[in-house]
C-alpha cells in the first residue's frame, strides 16, 4: 500500500491557477500534478539543483524520463484535519439508478469527496444511504454537505473541521451540520484589476481570478516514494514567489507544514482499475490504460506560457492528459505515466529553446474495486 506524506499549504493571499485557456478571469481551486511538480522543478534549478537529480537522464536531454521513485497528486482542499479529493468519473458505479433518478443534480453538483467518503468507495460499498439528505433542512445522518454541496464528508468528520466551521463567530454555537451546506470551505471570485500604458497613461481595466480559503483551511498533496532531492528548499523558495499565476499581485504565497501521519490508500493490482489522484500522461506501450471496456475518463488540454532565463515568454505547445478522478486499468505493475518535452516547435524571431521544457504525467493512483460498467470518456 503506497504510503501518502501529506504536505499541507495555508494561502493567506489566495490563489490564481487557470482554469480553462487563456482568461483570467477562470481559476481552480485545485492545482494538477503537472503545475505543481513544474513549479517545484523550477524552483530546484533556480537554487542551483539539477534536473536531472528529480527525473531528467542527464545524459540525453532528448532521451525519455526514467522512471523516478516518487509520484505526486494534485493539490486538493483540505478543512482543518478533513482531506478532500477529487469525486471519480464513473458516478454510477457506487448510487444505484433510483437515486440517480431523483438527485442526479445533486451528484453532479459535487466535486470533492472526503477522505472518509473514499475509503467506502474504495471498499467498494454502496453509497445511497451515506449521501447528505435532500432536504437542506433534515438532520444529516451518514453524509454532511459543504460548500453549497460541492464538498462531500461522513459525519464523523465534522468533529475535524476547523473551529471556523464548527462554531458560529459572533455567538461560538455549534453550528448543526445541516446547516454546515451554506458554509464554505473556500471562495471563487474574480477581482478588478487595471492595466496603464507607458505611452499614453491610459487605463485598461481587467479581471482576474482568485480562489481564497476559509481560516484554517488551504490545499493539500500528497506523495509517495523517496522524496526527490531538495524538496524542502524547493518548497521554501516557491512558498515565498508564490504557485501559480498573478503573483505579482500577492496571490500564491503560502506557508507549508508536513501532516504527521503519513496517508496510507490501497495500490492498484496488475493490469486492474485504478482511480487517478494526479494527471497521466500514458506511455506508447501504455494505452491500453484508456481502451479497457471499463474505463472512465477524462481528458484535459494543457497549455500555457513557459518562462527561460534571459528570454522572452513564449507559449508551451499543447498537451492532453487524463485527469484527475478518472478511472483507467494501468498495464503491468508499474509505474505509470511518461514526461514528454512540451518546447514551442513553431518559427521564432527569437530562435529555439536551447533546453527541453518537462510537462509530467507520472500516475499516482489508488485501487478502484467497482466492475465495470461500459466505459465512458470525455
Amino acid at each position: 500500500m503506497p504510503n501518502l506524506t501529506v504536505y499541507r499549504l495555508t494561502l493567506p493571499g489566495g490563489l490564481h491557477v487557470g482554469a480553462r485557456g487563456v482568461d483570467l478571469a477562470e481559476s481552480s481551486v485545485s492545482v494538477p500534478s503537472d503545475t505543481l511538480l513544474a513549479a517545484l522543478l523550477d524552483a530546484h534549478h533556480r537554487a542551483g539543483g539539477q534536473i536531472e537529480d528529480w527525473f531528467i537522464p542527464a545524459a540525453d536531454p532528448g532521451a525519455p524520463a526514467r522512471d523516478c521513485p516518487y509520484r505526486l497528486t494534485s493539490a486538493f482542499p483540505y478543512a482543518g484535519g478533513v482531506h478532500f479529493f477529487p469525486i471519480p468519473v464513473p458516478a454510477q458505479a457506487f448510487f444505484s439508478n433510483d437515486l440517480l433518478k431523483d438527485r442526479r443534480k445533486d451528484v453532479k453538483r459535487i466535486r470533492f469527496i472526503s477522505e472518509g467518503i473514499l475509503r467506502k468507495m474504495l471498499a467498494g460499498k454502496p453509497l445511497d444511504e451515506w449521501l447528505f439528505p435532500k432536504d437542506e433542512k433534515a438532520d444529516p445522518k451518514t453524509g454532511v454537505a459543504l460548500q453549497g454541496g460541492a464538498l462531500w464528508l461522513t459525519l464523523d468528520e465534522c468533529a475535524h473541521l476547523p473551529d471556523t466551521l464548527r462554531y458560529e463567530v459572533t455567538t461560538h454555537k455549534p453550528i448543526a451540520p445541516r446547516a454546515l451546506r451554506r458554509h464554505a470551505v473556500y471562495a471563487e471570485t474574480t477581482v478588478p484589476r487595471v492595466t496603464v500604458d507607458r505611452i499614453n497613461t491610459a487605463s485598461n481595466i481587467f479581471h482576474a481570478g482568485r480562489a481564497t480559503f476559509a481560516p484554517g483551511c488551504g490545499l493539500w498533496f500528497g506523495l509517495t516514494g523517496q522524496p526527490p532531492a531538495d524538496l524542502t528548499r524547493a518548497l521554501d523558495i516557491l512558498s515565498e514567489d508564490g504557485l501559480g499565476g498573478e503573483r505579482a499581485a500577492g496571490y500564491g504565497a503560502f506557508t507549508w507544514t508536513v501532516a504527521p501521519q503519513p496517508l496510507t490508500l490501497p495500490d492498484p493490482p496488475p493490469n486492474g482499475a485504478a482511480l487517478l489522484l494526479s494527471r497521466y500522461r500514458p506511455r506508447a506501450e501504455e494505452t491500453a490504460a484508456l481502451q479497457h471496456p471499463g474505463a472512465a475518463y477524462e481528458l484535459t488540454a494543457v497549455a500555457g506560457w513557459l518562462h527561460s532565463a534571459g528570454g522572452a515568454a513564449q507559449r508551451r505547445r499543447r498537451l492532453w492528459l487524463v485527469r484527475e478522478g478518472s478511472v483507467v486499468y494501468l498495464p503491468g505493475g508499474g509505474p505509470w505515466g511518461d514526461v514528454v518535452d512540451v518546447r514551442p516547435n513553431y518559427e521564432n524571431p527569437a530562435g529555439d529553446l536551447p533546453h527541453p521544457v518537462w510537462r509530467a504525467g507520472l500516475a499516482l493512483a489508488v485501487a478502484w474495486p467497482y466492475p465495470p460498467q461500459g466505459g465512458q470518456n470525455a
